[in-house]
């Protein structure tokens, strides 16, 4: 039996498919017999007629056709629904590796006060932590870095907060919940803190840290400020006469080009450390005081012993304090010089006064902060 394949555009000998694409055959008539020799326009018609296929075949070829479409709308959507299906079987498992080690709060408002001592007053703000787990091969680690927010209230003007001295962290089982690093400043071990925020706030590094809700208490001892400046050191400068308009300003003489500025020692120690000054230059004029300060032996090792603390200048108009400078010193890197340059903006006055002050004054709390 003989049927045109509508695929391959062939006759086949076989009944039912093709034996090549196994499409479903069109059944044919026996074949005519071409004649000898048509017109050319007869011929066109035959090819066409033979082409085209009887009705009948042309059903079967459009049910072929749209069988062949509904199998592939098939396929694709069930490999749509399939993949769907994946990935929500896959998406609970990877929700909640991603969120395990997340389970956590990483930020916590304390808002515990202490009550006032010495007229100074700390307040526990906040507790954050920033996890940062990392995988090893099959074991998983976590550095969890935490900071503590204080405020303190009550510090006489000038002063910042350096450091603390018995800072313990206690958990809700009693054990310690952070252990963060210390450094020697004034002489004694003590955590570090930064200035943060608005005037009075500081921040505390705390290392690895565990969940913020297992914070239970927060121990502190002292609070180790910078040395005020009051009957520490002070030069005079003789600001009378014309102040310029603008640059440059005029230079003005002090009434004293040095001195060996006392250093404060948190532990009290009468080991006499102080702190060779120099009076480099000091301008006055376009609205502004300048004085420079320099160390007069920029070889020696200051603070050796002492650690890190505080060198602070306040220049005063009378009374009223024009502005506050401090900078940092005995850290272990060569100071440069000069130390300190302050720059005030200041109106014309008669006579100004540079009050110093170096190294740090404790502040005795005894605080035991919770909610």
């Amino acid at each position: 039996m003989r049927g045109w394949c509508p695929r391959c555009d062939a006759v086949r000998e076989a009944e039912g498919t093709c034996p090549e694409c196994q499409a479903p055959l069109v059944e044919l008539d026996e074949r005519p017999v071409r004649p000898a020799a048509r017109p050319a326009e007869e011929a066109a018609t035959e090819v066409s007629a033979v082409a085209e296929a009887p009705p009948r075949g042309r059903l079967r070829v459009a049910l072929a056709v749209a069988a062949l479409v509904l199998v592939g709308l098939a396929f694709v959507a069930g490999r749509s629904t399939g993949g769907s299906a994946a990935s929500a079987q896959r998406s609970p498992s990877a929700t909640t590796q991603t969120t395990t080690p997340q389970a956590v709060e990483l930020q916590r408002q304390l808002g515990w006060r202490s009550k006032p001592s010495n007229g100074v007053r700390v307040e526990a703000v906040s507790l954050s932590r920033i996890p940062s787990d990392t995988v090893n091969g099959d074991v998983q680690t976590s550095d969890n870095a935490g900071s503590l927010t204080l405020r303190v209230d009550g510090l006489a003007n000038g002063q910042r907060l350096l450091g603390i001295t018995g800072l313990h962290l206690v958990d809700a089982g009693g054990g310690v919940f952070a252990e963060p690093d210390s450094r020697q400043i004034g002489g004694v071990e003590a955590v570090p803190v930064q200035a943060a925020g608005p005037a009075g706030g500081y921040l505390v590094d705390l290392g690895p840290t565990p969940s913020v809700e297992t914070l239970a208490s927060i121990e502190i001892d002292d609070l180790l400020v910078s040395a005020s400046t009051a009957g520490r050191g002070k030069v005079g400068l003789n600001t009378g006469g014309s102040w310029p308009a603008r640059p440059p300003l005029r230079a003005v003489d002090p009434t004293t080009s040095s001195l060996n500025l006392p250093v404060a020692r948190v532990d009290g120690g009468s080991g006499g450390s102080t702190l060779p000054l120099r009076v480099a230059s000091a301008l006055v004029g376009a609205g502004r005081a300048v004085v420079v300060l320099s160390l007069a032996d920029t070889e020696g090792e200051v603070g050796r012993e002492l650690g890190a603390f505080p060198v602070s200048v306040d220049v005063r108009d009378g009374k009223r304090v024009v502005c506050s400078r401090q900078t940092m010193i005995g850290q272990g890197q060569p100071q440069l010089s000069p130390l300190l340059v302050v720059d005030c903006p200041t109106s014309p006055a008669p006579s100004l006064t540079v009050e110093l002050a170096a190294g740090v004054d404790a502040v005795r709390v005894g605080a035991n902060l919770k909610a």
